[in-house]
């Protein structure tokens, strides 16, 4: 798990292709032909929101000393979410989380027992207009599965509502 951000360059340019490269870990994805100026353009407003990231989590650091009073747990059964901390201990093990996985529990967390649409979502937790045909929800709800279920095939805490999307029961 690194900060720096990926680029994939490639020639495969279908729908698909560009989807499947987003969902299994780029930041961004470029199919040639392309221009030496947007390939700089992207890599640098890549590094540019790497910078601001880790200046505010600088500062988050340097000011954790000073809050005490509006740290944010959130406790389900033996799942710890700390928000402020950005970190999950679950079965007594702490771990982190990439940071679309942390944002997608933290908002099931905060709507705990609610069944949620992929478009809610996608909105919601990406800031993305419903794009057809999408899979990011899934793939990040079957990341995070692999993560806070004893048994990911069975899960117990996000649960698939047919028809709608999925509901975190904690």
């Amino acid at each position: 798990e690194t900060m720096s951000p990926i680029v994939m360059l490639t020639a495969l340019d279908d729908e698909i292709d560009r989807v499947v490269g987003l969902e299994v870990g780029a930041d961004d994805y470029i199919a040639k032909p392309f221009s030496m100026r947007e390939l700089m353009a992207r890599v640098k407003a890549h590094l540019r929101r790497t910078r601001i990231f880790e200046e505010h989590m600088e500062e988050s650091l340097q000011n954790a000393s000073v809050r005490t009073v509006d740290m944010e747990t959130r406790t389900f059964g033996d799942l710890l979410i700390d928000v402020d901390g950005r970190r999950v201990m679950c079965r007594g093990e702490w771990f982190h989380l990439k940071p679309m996985e942390f944002e997608l529990l933290a908002f099931f967390a905060k709507h705990h027992g609610i069944a949620l649409s992929r478009e809610q979502l996608l909105q919601q937790v990406w800031g993305w207009d419903y794009t057809a045909g999408s899979r990011t929800v899934d793939v990040h709800v079957r990341w995070l599965r692999e993560k806070i279920e004893e048994d990911p095939a069975e899960p117990v805490r996000i649960v698939t509502v047919r028809g709608v999307g999925y509901r975190f029961d904690g």
